[in-house]
This record gives structure tokens, sequence and C-alpha cells, in this order.
């Protein structure tokens, strides 16, 4: 069993400057948009070795994210038009 956990990921990636959004394709996939923040450059070679560790050797896996922020970037937006 893998203690990967996603939210810890993206948090990692997020601190040193990579940030992620979802769309939904027409073929129901979801595509994982990648964001460089401000930061991203002076960091590049943790997010890759990071990207590396985590991704390497597990098929799906970026699907898997990629369903976490969609699923909590939906969420925040409709928090977000409640509030």
């Amino acid at each position: 069993m893998s203690d990967f956990r996603i939210k810890d990921f993206l948090d990692r990636l997020g601190e040193l400057g990579l940030m992620f959004s979802a769309t939904r394709m027409a073929d129901g996939s979801i595509r994982l948009n990648q964001w460089r923040g401000i930061t991203y450059y002076e960091n590049e070679a943790d997010i890759r070795r990071i990207w590396s560790a985590a991704m390497d050797g597990h098929p799906g896996r970026v699907q898997d994210v990629a369903r976490y922020v969609e699923l909590t970037q939906t969420r925040a937006r409709v928090l977000g038009k409640a509030a």
C-alpha cells in the first residue's frame, strides 16, 4: 500500500512555486495544468526531484492528482459563490 498523500504533495510543490488546476476534457479525461509561480525557477531542481519520485513508476497517479485538484477547485468555487 502506498503512503502517497496528494494534498501533502501538492502543498509541498505549491510552497516551491508550482501550482495546479484541472480541466475536464471532452473525452471525460482530466488534464492537469501546471502553473509556475515566482519562486519556481529557483526551486526547479527540487520540484523535478519531488515530481519524479512521486510519479515515476506509478501509472495513473497523474490522473489521481488531476481528479483531486478538480474536486478541490470545484468545492472552492461552490463555497466561494455561497459566501
